[in-house]
C-alpha cells in the first residue's frame, strides 16, 4: 500500500520567475543510506518517530522509552525507533523518436519534453536525490547515469538531439538495466507507438513509480472537413496526397482516440495514470498530477 504524503515529504525546486514551480513526492518509503528528503524504509537513531519495539529488537540504551518501559508488566525495556529521511534515485526516459518532431504550435513534443525534463532535473537536485537520463529510439542519442551533475550535462545535450528514428528499443533497453532499486522514473513521449511497445516499456518498469507522460496535440480536431492534403509519416518516411472529407476526418479521430484510449487503459492497469500534457509548459500541471496519484 503507497505511504500516506505529508506536507514535510514536499520539495520543491526553484526555477526561473515566470515558470511554474514543480514539486515532487514519493508514495513509497525509499530504501538507502543516503540522507535526503523522502521517507525512509530504514530506521536510525533520528528523524520522525515510528514506534517502540522491546530493547533485544534494537538494543540501543540511548533510545529507552521510560513511559513505555513503565507501562510493561513484565518490566520489559522499550527503545523509540525512528524513521530515517533517505535520498531517492530519479531517472527519465525520453522518446526522441521522428514523431516527437511534430509541432502543434507551441513548439515540437521533443522541444517541450526538453523543457519538462530540465525542471524535473533541477526539481531532483533541490531535493537532493540522484537524476539519470537516457534519451533515444531504436538507438540511445543520450544515456547518464543517475548522478547529479551528469542529469544537468544530459538535458543540455539534449537540447542539440534531433528527433530521429523509429521506435522506444533504446527506452526499453534503459528500462531493464535500471535493476531492482526503486526509482521514481519519468517517461516522457508522444506514445505515437504501438500499444504493444508501450506494454513492453511499461512491464520493463514494472519494479519502479512510473510517471508517464504524453505531450499531446490537437492537429486531427483541426483538420478541414473538405480539401487536399499532403501526409507525410515522419517514421516510415512515406509521404502520400489526400481528399479530405468529412468520413475521412472522423475515422482518423476515432483511430487517435481508441489508441488514446488503449495506452491510458495500459497505464492504468499497472497503477501508472497518465498525464497528457497539451500546452508549452507543464510543470504546474505535472507536480498537481504528482500529488493527486
Amino acid at each position: 500500500m503507497a505511504a500516506a504524503l505529508t506536507a514535510a515529504d514536499l520539495r520543491t525546486a526553484t526555477g526561473t520567475s515566470d515558470e511554474a514551480t514543480l514539486a515532487y513526492a514519493l508514495r513509497w518509503r525509499v530504501r538507502g543510506l543516503r540522507p535526503g528528503a523522502h521517507r525512509g524504509a530504514d530506521v536510525g537513531p533520528s528523524g520522525h518517530f515510528r514506534q517502540v519495539v522491546p530493547f533485544d529488537r534494537s538494543p540501543d540504551p540511548r533510545r529507552i522509552d521510560l513511559r513505555a518501559s513503565l507501562r510493561d508488566p513484565f518490566d520489559a525495556l522499550y527503545v523509540r525507533q525512528f524513521e530515517q529521511r533517505a535520498a531517492a534515485a530519479v531517472q527519465l526516459l525520453v522518446d526522441t523518436s521522428a514523431s516527437m518532431a511534430f509541432d502543434d504550435g507551441d513548439g515540437s513534443a521533443l522541444a517541450r519534453a526538453t523543457r519538462l525534463a530540465r525542471r524535473i532535473v533541477q526539481a531532483a537536485h533541490a531535493t537532493g536525490d540522484a537524476c539519470g537520463l537516457t534519451a533515444g529510439a531504436d538507438t540511445p542519442a543520450v544515456e547518464r547515469p543517475a548522478l547529479r551533475q551528469a542529469a544537468t550535462e544530459a538535458v543540455a545535450a539534449l537540447e542539440y538531439v534531433p528527433a530521429a528514428g523509429a521506435g522506444i528499443d533504446a527506452l526499453v533497453a534503459a528500462a531493464t538495466a535500471l535493476g531492482r532499486r526503486r526509482c521514481l522514473v519519468f517517461v516522457l513521449s508522444d506514445f505515437a507507438f504501438p500499444a504493444t511497445a508501450a506494454a513492453t516499456l511499461l512491464d520493463a518498469l514494472a519494479l519502479h513509480d512510473v510517471v508517464p507522460i504524453r505531450f499531446a496535440h490537437e492537429a486531427l480536431r483541426r483538420l478541414p472537413r473538405y480539401g487536399l492534403a499532403e501526409l507525410a509519416d515522419r517514421e516510415s518516411h512515406r509521404r502520400r496526397l489526400v481528399w479530405l472529407r468529412p468520413a475521412l476526418r472522423a475515422r482518423w479521430q476515432a483511430a487517435e482516440a481508441a489508441h488514446q484510449a488503449t495506452i491510458e487503459r495500459l497505464c492504468r492497469e499497472r497503477d501508472q495514470p497518465l498525464l497528457a500534457l497539451t500546452g508549452g509548459n507543464g510543470a504546474e500541471a505535472l507536480s498537481r498530477h504528482l500529488l493527486e496519484r
